[in-house]
């Protein structure tokens, strides 16, 4: 491996969370397409490439991340913490079982409709998921820094 390659494995949260947004957009494109063999081919990629980057980036917000300062910091947020890590289990499993459909050996014109409509709506519940967790954030560091006299 040369310097400049990196891994999954040597990616930092800020990198994964780069390429996700890089991936997503390329999804939502694909997505967007005639649903052809090359589609396909492109769909399954971009899949396997978020199947690789999701669970390290869900790994890292968890383990000594960020999600476990906040309930450190605001313990009564605990509760919400465990409902986004359901949700990183909830959004791999998911995923996984689009990506098996995709690589089936189904005429993927028949099953083209229901897949795209199923992995746009799967990108909506993960930009959602996203969307709850930087709330989150922003409130548990909200009541830590607004104490105030």
């Amino acid at each position: 491996m040369s310097g400049r390659e990196l891994t999954y494995e040597h990616m930092n949260l800020r990198q994964l969370s780069e390429l996700e947004y890089i991936l997503l957009g390329d999804l939502r494109d694909v997505l967007e397409e005639d649903s052809t063999e090359e589609n396909r081919k492109w769909l399954s990629m971009l899949v396997d490439a978020l199947l690789r980057t999701l669970p390290r980036e869900f790994i890292l917000r968890e383990e000594g991340g960020y999600l476990e300062e906040i309930v450190m910091n605001c313990p009564e947020l605990d509760s919400s913490v465990q409902q986004l890590q359901e949700e990183h289990i909830t959004l791999c499993s998911q995923l996984r079982s689009l990506a098996t459909r995709l690589h089936g050996t189904t005429d993927f014109q028949v099953e083209a409709d229901s897949l795209k409509r199923q992995l746009g709506a799967w990108m909506n519940c993960l930009q959602a998921h996203n969307r709850h967790e930087e709330r989150l954030v922003q409130q548990a560091y909200q009541q830590d820094t607004g104490g105030g006299d």
